[in-house]
């Protein structure tokens, strides 16, 4: 249960059943509520958006500066250490502090935040000071000046002092900066790498076209976004492969034209987007897994690109982990919350850029649920590794997993496949059988190559019984010694029924099993 309001009146009957913890969401107050003899009472605690002070003292200027340079919140006056409300109740006590906020308001801060504060008392005489996000940052101290020392961020239940860099990027932001619309500092620029993308997507790349595209403006000088799609660009960006115990595997920069930079990351991370194999012992077709599906890791370098903040000083990395990749780009989210963007809103800290890589179809869709990780200054994107099996966590896993096999899915060809799926449907065939119901579908097949794969290749899954010329062929038992390498994930019930492993049994619980069994 979620509560809005500032205090809340619990009666009896629910007094004497709960007594539990709330946890904050979004803009609302942590309160924890006691069982007493008398029923309920809420406890106020701290949290990102909210701070605690007894009395209106003046550190509580810092306070609100804090939460107009960070998300907003409300600093609850009037409750003790403990959290216990204490309140106001003389009337002239509780003017005096709405007028001593009010001239702070007017006379303390600048630039003045009148919209952005508004002050009222709640149901236990609480002096609530409600702060929104300021729209004009950074907000600062007057006596102070615009420095680290009159500046203020709220970072989870504290505050502290912004950085002079913090301070830039906050000048930056509320006047609409973009630094791929500034002129570049070096002018000397070429455009080898980039004039061929273009000319492969036949798009033309005269002085016409650069001004439209952005890489030259009205004074006929190439901007930041030219210096960054040239061969003299600063871009770098990392590239990390893990193993499971952290050591690096691949340790790669790439350096360059942003495009040919994108590139060679976009070809670094199909290589290591690693492929598991199916063999269904229905249809005897291999189907295959692929770590991250579709277009997810490529859109997620594009939008590490596409939104980095170029004018902060750092590279965009790209790691593989065992259970994961981990894409960071610096500069946070530009102009909206994570709600909003992950509700559909769409916003573009570099339009001119996004614009290009549209144009030379670089930019597709998601086809794979993500997990957001932004901060204010980088922005974290993680894809969840779909092969990935996590055994420390699932003692059932450790009774099936067997990574030394996990290549064994690669002896098996279509052709051999097609011979189990036959004898699957055929149980006691023969190979002249086999050759006559296989010989439309595979125009090179003889009779020796079937009894070549059923001697060599396909022991561990089928076995010959009966008299040498009335005998014939069958699917080995569900039991027996050969398998065939399964990675999908399938349920518990799967494994009950066509392995007979009772005792994993849990209903309604996924498992993935990487053993070599026989999956029918």
């Amino acid at each position: 249960t979620i509560f809005q309001k500032d205090s809340l009146k619990i009666n009896h009957l629910f007094a004497s059943v709960f007594s539990k913890r709330f946890l904050l969401l979004g803009r609302f107050v942590i309160m924890v509520s006691y069982k007493t003899q008398y029923g309920m009472f809420m406890k106020y605690e701290e949290s990102e958006t909210s701070e605690l002070k007894v009395k209106l003292t003046d550190d509580i200027k810092n306070e609100i500066v804090a939460f107009l340079n960070s998300k907003g919140g409300k600093i609850y006056v009037g409750v003790s250490d403990d959290g216990d409300p204490i309140g106001f109740t003389d009337s002239k006590e509780r003017d005096l502090l709405e007028t001593k906020i009010s001239n702070w308001v007017q006379e303390a801060f600048y630039p003045l935040p009148s919209n952005f504060i508004s002050t009222y008392y709640n149901e236990d005489n609480i002096l609530i000071i409600d702060v929104s996000k300021g729209n004009e940052r950074p907000y600062y101290l007057k006596d102070k000046g615009l420095k680290p020392s009159g500046v203020y961020k709220r970072v989870g239940r504290s505050i502290r002092k912004a950085t002079d860099s913090e301070i830039l990027l906050m000048l930056l932001e509320s006047k609409d900066y973009r630094y791929e619309e500034d002129t570049a500092e070096e002018q000397n620029l070429s455009f080898k790498y980039f004039f061929e993308v273009c000319n492969s997507s036949n798009i033309i790349h005269d002085k016409r076209n650069l001004v439209s595209l952005g890489l030259l403006n009205s004074e006929n000088q190439f901007t930041n976004l030219a210096f960054l799609l040239s061969d003299q660009s600063p871009v770098v960006i990392k590239f990390a492969k893990y193993d499971k115990n952290m050591n690096f595997i691949v340790k790669k920069e790439f350096r360059g034209s942003l495009l040919k930079v994108l590139d060679n990351i976009l070809d670094m991370s199909n290589i290591y987007n690693d492929v598991s194999a199916v063999i269904d012992g229905n249809s005897w077709k291999r189907i295959e897994t692929v770590s991250y599906p579709g277009a997810s890791l490529r859109e997620g370098i594009l939008n590490a690109v596409a939104h980095a903040n170029y004018f902060i000083r750092s590279n965009i990395k790209i790691e593989f982990f065992d259970d994961k990749s981990k894409i960071t780009n610096p500069g946070g989210i530009y102009q909206a919350t994570l709600e909003q963007i992950l509700g559909g809103i769409q916003t573009y800290r570099n339009p001119h850029l996004v614009n290009i890589l549209n144009k030379l179809h670089y930019i597709e869709n998601f086809n794979q649920k993500p997990i957001f990780n932004p901060s204010e200054n980088f922005f974290i994107l993680e894809l969840p590794n779909l092969n990935y099996i996590n055994s420390k966590n699932d003692p059932v896993n450790d009774l099936v997993n067997d990574p030394v096999k996990t290549t064994l899915y690669a002896e098996l060809k279509d052709f051999e496949l097609s011979v189990l799926k036959t004898i699957n449907t055929h149980p006691g065939i023969n190979a002249p059988k086999i050759l006559q119901l296989l010989i439309n579908e595979y125009k090179d097949i003889t009779l020796d190559k079937i009894k070549n794969s059923l001697k060599r290749n396909l022991t561990k899954y089928c076995t010959f019984k009966g008299a040498y010329k009335t005998g014939g062929y069958y699917i080995k038992e569900k039991t027996g010694p050969g398998y065939i390498y399964v990675s999908d994930p399938i349920d518990y019930t799967l494994c009950v029924t066509r392995l007979g492993m009772k005792y994993i049994y849990t209903p309604g619980r996924p498992v993935y099993v990487y053993d070599i069994f026989l999956y029918m």
